[in-house]
């Protein structure tokens, strides 16, 4: 069990803030993840609280093989992604979301935020893993996925019941494959590649299970896992304790997560 970190905890009791989000990619998980977002932000809203703040970082233009596969219209080809997304947010849901059309970097996060990573890429990690180490009370829930298989992480380094806790990131767990030379996939030109390369439906598992973890700390003030594993193939989806041995076997051997 993980205990919801105290800046999450003060949000749920005393309602009168905002609690600050931040996206970082736009495409297949990323804008299936700011659709359940809007609909928890309008739970948490008829429940009395303020729902969210949210910032979305994509650099990206939306392609033919993005049409109905991702949550884009014909007419938004050629369009930003991020601008296309949020303005629909901001004009139908009565929000005032932001829309950065660049990548994340780590300064672009301050303390008491939580960062979702729906980034298909090396590079995008490593701005959001600095960012954990730059700021207290950050958490970053990363969701990512092959072709028919997708894993979830938390990580954050935030004050949970008034004391510093640190619980490894997903570029902790997977550190010799952050560092490798990995190059960054190429854009996908047709619906075809697209899909072969993210078959349907992962991105949608995907995006459920990251905003649960985060459902899981302001309505209940705990999550049972640190991640899950999804395998659409066997239609297995598998919890990942936090656990100093679970750790060791990705390689991460600091098993000290307070400080």
């Amino acid at each position: 069990m993980i205990a919801a970190p105290d800046f999450i905890t003060n949000y749920s009791v005393s309602g009168w803030q905002k609690m600050k989000i931040i996206v970082v990619g736009a495409g297949g998980t990323g804008s299936a993840l700011l659709n359940k977002l809007f609909q928890m932000h309008m739970t948490l809203i008829n429940l009395g609280a303020q729902g969210f703040d949210v910032r979305v970082f994509d650099d990206d233009i939306v392609s033919p093989s993005n049409i109905g596969r991702q949550s884009f219209w014909p007419c938004d080809l050629g369009l930003p992604k991020v601008e296309v997304l949020v303005s629909r947010y901001n004009q139908f849901g009565g929000v005032n979301w932001s829309a950065i059309t660049r990548k994340f970097e780590a300064d672009d996060a301050r303390g008491d935020t939580i960062i979702f990573g729906c980034v298909d890429n090396v590079e995008g990690r490593k701005a959001i893993h600095e960012a954990v180490q730059k700021e207290r009370n950050i958490v970053w829930i990363d969701a990512g996925n092959d072709s028919r298989s997708a894993n979830v992480f938390l990580g954050m380094s935030a004050k949970t019941n008034n004391k510093h806790c640190y619980l490894p990131t997903v570029y902790d767990l997977f550190k010799s494959q952050m560092d490798a030379p990995i190059a960054n996939p190429e854009p996908s030109c047709s619906t075809a590649e697209a899909v072969a390369r993210q078959d349907y439906g992962i991105n949608d598992i995907a995006a459920f299970h990251a905003v649960q973890m985060l459902w899981g700390f302001i309505r209940h003030g705990q999550t049972e896992y640190q991640g899950v594993t999804i395998d659409l193939r066997s239609g297995v989806t598998t919890p990942v304790p936090a656990d100093a041995e679970m750790w060791a076997m990705f390689g991460f051997v600091n098993s000290a997560i307070a400080a």
